[in-house]
């Protein structure tokens, strides 16, 4: 995530006497990276790359917290101010609030709403909009720039709607397929179902929540009475309806992240002081707030030993206490998480990382190692599959990639039971549910390709089992994806045995080969039992000093016969048959060129001529 915002600003929330330069300079050692230092006529720009856990930095209080802790540690004097977190405050009565509200609260667990009454919409003050510009956001008018500049200010979205277009009450619930809406940018969508929105009593579609208010209840020059919303929603819906809608807006963008919902309430009192500071209107309602479950207050217990032998420096507990504080954590070593970080930190060793890179991990000592670098390299052997990926594309073989995660239908085609995949939880689409067990049902085109990809099988209790496989498919020809994968084997100086179903070398099983669906031929073998296997040259074999007697017999054979077989029995007769390879075939009428030699001694027609009777003798009666 990105965020660009003015030293003006920044000043607003940070008291220090740092040049930019420098607060840039301490920032990127320490906390978010400022990517670039923009100097404009009469201001700093800081365009800054946030982390996505850290959403709390997605606001101009966030980075000046960030920076109120870091500066003090390279000995600049910085302090935060206008805070929005301070103790609760009473909040002030009003009106009944005039809509009748309906939520889910799965969807949308705190939802936050208060009416500003007689508002005239006009031009925001010069300094609200060169803030908001300087930014990248458009300044509009004073209602629409409010809104934003709580966004930007405090890194909560926020949206205002005119209350006098929305009829009777507002539903926040999960959108019907094939419902639609016209977001306030003119868009027009066809909602596909599961999306987050908000209902008036016409059963109109107001707004497409965390991603675009609704052009029918936007806010314009007519505007009289606004109702100022500020509120958290479930990040997978905005995250899937985002995605699927192509609409990333900086809202669903925060929205998705989990933003802490302690800062809604802080949030719309600000909103209210905006609106009598910018229009001179006065709050209209009562503030609604619909929060029934509180988040507790999280507490993570992290011994000092512990932040000593992972920094490898001695730091006191005066030094640690320091350093958690300026951040708003409390207590040492039971240290109480504050709300805007309790996404992200969670076990002692977030704290640590907190410590390390305030502390500045350019302070921490760097060591060069004392002993030889190990050498216990993985097993995978990474050159010798992209040995095999050369060698299959050179056998004018297509190299495909297709998706690990797969539909039920195709988790079902596998050939193990639906209940032995892994299922995705959050999975965005039908055809994204399941982790493939097998690659097969992937690969049922009909043209030559290949793929190396894993699979993976489930291990209770632990992560999934990863087992790389190579598929070789699109084969009508069965004795075409043989020669492909024996020419492979030859490549690999590996000598296997053909089944009619699987390839083996001893009683090691390499793989599968056989027919699937629609007469596709596919060849499924285990990457790392060819590893195991393979050898990178050829065993040594003297030449021999005997010459061979070659000749060719011609067997008429059985529709369906696998070869592997007959050839293996041919070669069973007698030691002295070197070779056996296919010839030529008309038919069902194949010719073997048998080749036979004597290492010690010159054969002769005498000496071969009973193996060929042999050879006869053997296939008439298999």
């Amino acid at each position: 995530m990105n965020i660009s915002i003015s030293h003006s600003w920044l000043k607003e929330f940070l008291t220090t006497n740092a040049s930019p330069e420098k607060i840039a300079e301490c920032l990127s050692l320490c906390g978010p990276s400022v990517e670039e230092l923009e100097k404009t006529k009469d201001d700093y720009l800081y365009h800054m790359e946030v982390t996505t856990n850290r959403v709390d930095m997605m606001g101009v209080l966030g980075i000046a917290r960030e920076a109120a802790a870091i500066l003090p540690q390279f000995g600049i004097k910085a302090r935060l101010k206008n805070d929005l977190y301070p103790p609760a405050r009473p909040i002030p009565a009003g009106k009944p609030f005039p809509l009748k509200v309906a939520v889910d609260q799965q969807l949308c667990p705190r939802f936050s709403a208060v009416v500003i009454s007689n508002v005239t919409v006009k031009s925001a003050p010069q300094k609200i909009s060169n803030y908001l510009e300087k930014s990248g956001i458009r300044s509009l008018n004073n209602v629409v720039d409010i809104s934003n500049y709580l966004m930007r200010a405090y890194g909560q979205p926020v949206h205002t709607f005119d209350l006098d277009k929305i009829q009777a009450k507002m539903v926040l619930r999960l959108s019907k397929k094939g419902e639609t809406i016209t977001t306030l940018d003119g868009k027009r969508f066809t909602l596909p179902g599961n999306d987050i929105v908000i209902a008036d009593a016409g059963n109109r579609l107001i707004d497409l929540c965390g991603i675009m208010g609704g052009l029918n209840s936007a806010v314009d020059n007519n505007t009289k009475n606004v109702l100022l919303f500020v509120q958290i929603y479930s990040p997978k819906h905005i995250r899937a309806t985002s995605m699927t809608l192509g609409q990333r807006s900086e809202a669903a963008q925060i929205f998705e992240k989990q933003p802490d919902p302690e800062l809604v309430m802080p949030v719309i009192l600000k909103g209210i002081q905006l609106f009598k500071q910018l229009t001179g209107r006065e709050q209209g309602s009562q503030i609604i707030d619909l929060y029934p479950q509180p988040p507790k207050s999280k507490n993570v217990f992290v011994p000092l030993q512990l932040i000593k032998d992972r920094l490898g420096v001695e730091v006191s507990i005066k030094k640690v206490n320091s350093i958690l504080q300026s951040l708003g954590f409390k207590g040492f070593p039971q240290v109480t998480v504050p709300s805007w970080r309790a996404n992200d930190v969670t076990i002692a060793e977030d704290i640590v990382e907190e410590v390390a890179r305030i502390y500045g991990y350019h302070h921490l000592p760097g060591l060069i190692m004392a002993t030889t670098i190990p050498t216990n390299y993985p097993a995978t052997n990474l050159y010798l599959e992209q040995q095999i990926k050369h060698w299959l594309v050179g056998m004018d073989l297509t190299e495909i990639y297709t998706n690990s995660m797969i539909s039920q239908k195709l988790a079902e085609a596998s050939g193990y039971p639906l209940s032995a995949h892994l299922k995705i939880k959050n999975a965005l689409s039908e055809d994204w549910q399941y982790l493939r067990r097998s690659l097969i049902p992937s690969h049922t085109q009909a043209f030559p390709a290949f793929e190396i990809a894993n699979t993976y099988h489930p291990r209770p209790g632990h992560l999934p089992e990863e087992k790389l496989q190579l598929i070789i498919s699109g084969f009508t020809d069965h004795l075409k994806l043989k020669g492909i994968v024996e020419s492979l084997f030859r490549k690999l100086h590996i000598s296997a045995t053909f089944t009619p179903t699987e390839i083996l070398v001893g009683k090691t099983q390499l793989g599968t080969i056989g027919r699937v669906a629609s007469n596709v031929h596919i060849a499924d073998l285990s990457v790392s039992a060819l590893t195991n296997q393979s050898s990178l040259y050829p065993h040594y074999q003297a030449l021999p000093t005997t010459a061979p007697i070659i000749e060719d017999m011609t067997f008429t054979l059985p529709p369906q016969t696998y070869l592997g077989p007959i050839m293996d029995t041919i070669k069973s007769v007698s030691p002295l048959i070197e070779s056996v390879t296919l010839k030529d075939r008309y038919e069902n009428n194949f010719t073997f060129t048998i080749t036979y030699r004597n290492p010690k001694s010159q054969l002769t027609d005498h000496d071969v001529a009973p193996l060929r009777s042999k050879i006869t003798s053997k296939l008439a009666l298999g």
